[in-house]
């Protein structure tokens, strides 16, 4: 029998199956952005801030208008790769998840504005959001640290 709980409509939410769902959709946006986007980008940023080395990336958030572009790349890769990987365990899960969702709001605009494909962005902007509303469920960390605190 599934546990759950009662919603305003009557209908039983499987808790559940709702934990497990809001785990994998953490562990694949993190895995996702990461692999993707996040580990290069850091690289990259790394390069950019300790070692001095050129970044093409800096010219495009310069193109988009933010003042102190250096800065505005380093805390994008900040978010792809730290904030992916908090978002993936469940710690810091909402503000990890705050900073993906600005990050992918502007990768989003990004994409519109030069006609480009828009799916990417979008989904991961749409996951973001989610988690931000749900927090991580009770398979992370922020869940497992709240209930050590309560004791």
């Amino acid at each position: 029998m599934a546990t759950g709980v009662v919603s305003p409509g009557s209908a039983r939410v499987d808790t559940a199956a709702l934990d497990l769902g809001l785990l994998v959709l953490r562990l694949g946006l993190a895995a996702l952005m990461l692999a993707l986007h996040g580990w290069a980008r850091l690289g990259r940023a790394f390069s950019y801030s300790v070692l001095g080395a050129e970044w093409p990336f800096i010219s495009l958030v310069a193109g988009l208008g933010f003042p102190m572009p250096g800065m505005f790349a380093v805390a994008s890769a900040l978010s792809e790769s730290i904030g992916a990987i908090l978002v993936g365990i469940g710690l810091f899960t909402r503000p990890a998840a705050v900073f993906l969702a600005i990050d992918m709001m502007v990768a989003l605009y990004n994409e519109v504005s030069g006609a480009d494909q828009i799916e990417l962005p979008a989904l991961y902007l749409v996951a973001a959001v989610t988690i931000l509303i749900t927090g991580p469920g009770r398979y992370g960390l922020d869940t497992l640290l709240n209930h050590r605190r309560e004791r």
